[in-house]
């Protein structure tokens, strides 16, 4: 009950906070210019057609924003611009503010709880540029809660956009690797990415070379990152090499069920001298996350590889990801013999269905027919969608690992030989978009493991240790809300 009550709670003051961001969060209908009122005059008394009434109103727009060096444009943006338009500044930014609960009896591995928790999930403001038309650029710092000490810097980069088949971004950024995650933060169909987003690089610093051929049917990314993740210095001299293909082969066509369909392969290699594996742990951010799979140690090369598909078709998507990672394990067996490597693998599958009607939207905002901002006079429902996600992401090796703590020399649980382990999840969601500027979620998400001593429910003690591990086939459920803003 006290569990119910809590999460009772926690909806209604999301409610109470997109209530309050509703009304900001849309543009006012622009009050009517006198220019506005002079060419309606004229068409209704037939001097000019509707046509030329759209093309008047249409140049004297650009004529005012040529002339316009600072202020707020059509998508919310404040902009400063110099005079002759060689140079134009954006700011932007966002906030999202979470409610994530676990199943109550759950510990992790260890003993702890994982306790339900409000958080502010990304706080970001960024600033974009433009420079000549070919030169841009991007820095973006992130203020939530989820940093420590509470700042980082996300982005910063600049682009040269010497032609459409050829650009240079150097900096940091998201490296070109997975659908998932090179889609927004904003714009993701679920709270939280997908387990297998584990085995995927985020933001790195490097060069990469990208473009477009043949009218955006066919696009290509390839770099060099340091390969040690965002905000850190490479550990050694050694580079990532990343690359990814896209092909949209119908995207020029007039074919409804194939129009927005696109394909993706993807791949980075890299020597990574001393880290650890990729780890498994479940999608929400409780206090205290669950983790099924510890990092393991490893040695030498690291090698991933992915393809991925997203399909469009009016209020409907379909989207399907494959991941793989392998961590070399030189040297790190008894006597410095070479262990068998890590392999990770996952996969997932999510649907997507706007029941309100508005075509669905790859990488971007969904714009409600009839927005929800009772302040501005405006009490449509908003856009509706539904969501459901599958997925798996499993942790291998032919020589022993050790899913409690990654130390295959300190007693791996029950005395078995390897303690591999993986999981087994689905989510189902709802998304409601009140008006172009802000959405609220709700996902209910279930998880099954494969190794039944590494389950939420195989520690029942406040401390545990590798050997004192029940089993326990038991699933488990989390819950997690949101309401974001951006602009």
């Amino acid at each position: 009950m006290k569990h119910a009550l809590r999460r009772l709670s926690a909806a209604c003051f999301l409610i109470v906070i997109a209530a309050v961001f509703c009304a900001p969060a849309v543009a006012q209908e622009k009050g009517r210019s006198t220019l506005d009122e002079i060419l309606d005059i004229m068409r209704r008394g037939g001097q000019i057609t509707e046509e030329q009434e759209k093309e008047l109103k249409e140049r004297a727009k650009k004529e005012e924003q040529s002339r316009t060096l600072a202020g707020i444009d059509d998508n919310l943006k404040p902009f400063l611009r110099s005079p002759g338009g060689d140079f134009r500044l954006e700011l932007g930014g966002f906030v999202q503010f979470d409610y994530d609960a676990m199943q109550s009896g759950a510990r992790l591995l260890t003993g702890a709880n994982p306790e339900d928790t409000f958080l502010v999930r990304r706080a970001r403001l960024n600033m974009t540029g433009q420079l000549f038309s070919w030169i841009g650029f991007k820095i973006e710092g992130d203020f939530s809660t989820q940093q420590n000490p509470n700042f980082a810097l996300t982005d910063a980069y600049i682009d040269l956009n010497f032609l459409p088949q050829i650009s240079l971004r150097g900096g940091q950024y998201k490296v070109p690797f997975s659908q998932e995650e090179l889609t927004s933060d904003l714009f993701i169909d679920t709270i939280e990415r997908s387990m297998v987003n584990e085995l995927v690089p985020s933001r790195d610093q490097g060069f990469m070379l990208q473009g477009q051929f043949f009218d955006r049917i066919l696009g290509y990314a390839v770099g060099v990152f340091n390969g040690s993740g965002i905000n850190a210095s490479d550990g050694n001299n050694e580079k990532d090499v990343v690359g990814r293909v896209t092909l949209a082969p119908f995207r020029n066509t007039d074919l409804y069920w194939l129009k927005r369909l696109q394909f993706s392969v993807d791949g980075t290699y890299g020597d990574q001298d001393a880290r650890t594996s990729a780890r498994g742990r479940n999608t929400n951010r409780e206090t205290n996350r669950f983790q099924f799979f510890a990092p393991q140690p490893t040695n030498g090369n690291r090698y991933r590889w992915g393809v991925d598909l997203a399909w469009l078709v009016g209020p409907a998507s379909l989207k399907f990801e494959y991941d793989q990672q392998v961590d070399q394990r030189k040297k790190l067996g008894p006597g410095g013999k070479n262990l068998d490597d890590v392999t990770a693998t996952g996969w997932y599958v999510t649907g997507t269905w706007l029941v309100t009607g508005e075509n669905a939207v790859y990488n971007g905002p969904v714009i409600p027919r009839r927005p929800f901002s009772p302040l501005a006079g405006k009490v449509g429902p908003g856009a509706w969608e539904l969501v459901l996600r599958y997925q798996e992401l499993k942790f291998t090796s032919d020589d022993p690992v050790d899913f409690f703590d990654g130390n295959i020399n300190n007693g791996i649980p029950r005395g078995a030989h390897t303690q591999e382990n993986g999981a087994e999840a689905i989510t189902a969601g709802v998304n409601w978009y009140l008006n172009p500027r802000v959405r609220a979620m709700f996902n209910w998400s279930e998880y099954w493991y494969d190794n039944s001593l590494g389950t939420p429910f195989s520690c029942r003690q406040t401390v545990c240790g590798a050997g004192n591990l029940r089993r326990s086939h038991d699933p488990v459920w989390e819950l997690s809300s949101r309401i974001q803003f951006w602009f």
